[in-house]
């Protein structure tokens, strides 16, 4: 993809050492904790919405705002640096140092391309920064080995994570409206900004990614939002005559049967003076790929009077809930509730806690 000739203004780079401590990496994780408590008390996202909400009100940001998210990206990256074993000196807060990060100060910033823009079209940086990245953390893993035994890290392992971490700096930079000059899609330092065609293309896909996705979760949030409703004779239900089947993704379910009351012979509950126990049985055949989770949670019951009751016990197979079926399986699941003497159940509620299954609601009358 064609690119300007002018360098890029986001500038990552890191001295190559000839010699890392054998100890230093063998403990960098260790070493690396008060980095990531830093990180988190930093507040950046907040530093972030305030250099955002300067530009849409001033068209620019102002300097003294700039250099500050300036200067928390470096010490970023410098950290991200000697977490992936660039350096084995412990990344400082300011001054030179073996890791360099720099922006060249935009007099002006675009408004609308901060709104959305820049999200859609960095999301072609995004797919291929993921790979990248995974790479990176399987260099980083041979690199280590390298440096325990020879205590060198491979220039050409050196080289690709620099290039990965000197991406991630351009399209970080670029997102965050330090500059709004398109990233190249290119590991070297020389680099300039992308040209027109590869602009032009990274528009394109962006905007296909972005509405097939939001297309998906549209198309999931109509699909698996939809809830299947049953209506049951309880009468019918307590003299022991099922509801029938109900598939629900790659779940049959089958309500078999009410007992209401539950006798006291039955389960080991009480129920609270002015009130009763009633318990259904269902049958479970997964007919999936995976396992389903059944949990307590999974059902509600409904009484005449409009008040909703939480399962008070779920037995799978003979197993307190929560409980997988296995694929290819079939379990019997009890289900205990306790309501108020002399009020009717009048909805039953069955809501699998794991994505891409409707609910089912079973209406008695």
């Amino acid at each position: 993809m064609a690119e300007a000739a002018a360098p890029y203004p986001v500038t990552f780079d890191a001295v190559y050492p000839e010699r890392l401590s054998r100890l230093n990496t063998a403990f960098r994780l260790l070493l690396g904790i008060p980095l990531l408590i830093f990180l988190v008390g930093l507040g950046w996202a907040t530093a972030v919405l305030a250099a955002w909400l300067a530009v849409l009100v001033r068209g620019r940001m102002p300097h003294w705002l700039f250099d500050f998210q300036v200067g928390v990206n470096r010490w970023l990256n410098r950290a991200l640096g000697y977490a992936l074993l660039l350096t084995d000196r412990y990344p400082p807060f300011e001054g030179d140092w073996l890791i360099t990060y720099d922006v060249r100060y935009p007099e002006r910033l675009s408004r609308w391309k901060l709104l959305f823009w820049k999200l859609i079209t960095a999301i072609p940086h995004t797919i291929v920064l993921n790979l990248l990245w995974l790479g990176a953390l399987i260099v980083t893993v041979i690199a280590w080995f390298f440096i325990l035994l020879t205590g060198r890290y491979p220039r050409g392992l050196f080289d690709y994570v620099v290039g990965v971490l000197r991406w991630n700096a351009r399209v970080t930079g670029y997102v965050l409206s330090l500059t709004d000059d398109y990233p190249p899609f290119n590991l070297s330092a020389g680099a300039g900004p992308a040209g027109g065609d590869a602009y032009l293309i990274s528009t394109i896909l962006g905007f296909l990614l972005a509405g097939g996705a939001v297309a998906g979760i549209v198309a999931a949030v109509v699909l698996l939002g939809e809830e299947l409703e049953v209506d049951v004779n309880y009468a019918n239900l307590q003299n022991g005559r099922p509801a029938g089947l109900v598939e629900i993704g790659d779940v049959m379910v089958a309500l078999n049967s009410a007992s209401d009351p539950l006798s006291a012979d039955e389960t080991l509950l009480e129920p609270d003076p002015g009130r009763r126990l009633v318990m259904f049985e269902f049958s479970v055949a997964n007919d999936g790929d995976g396992d389903v989770k059944i949990d307590q949670s999974d059902f509600r019951l409904k009484d005449e009077e409009g008040k909703g009751h939480d399962a008070e016990l779920a037995v799978v197979a003979g197993h307190a809930a929560p409980r997988d079926v296995e694929e290819d399986e079939r379990a019997e699941v009890r289900v205990v509730f306790e309501v108020p003497e002399g009020v009717a159940p009048t909805e039953l509620k069955y809501a699998p806690s794991l994505p891409g299954r409707n609910s089912v609601k079973y209406g008695f009358r």
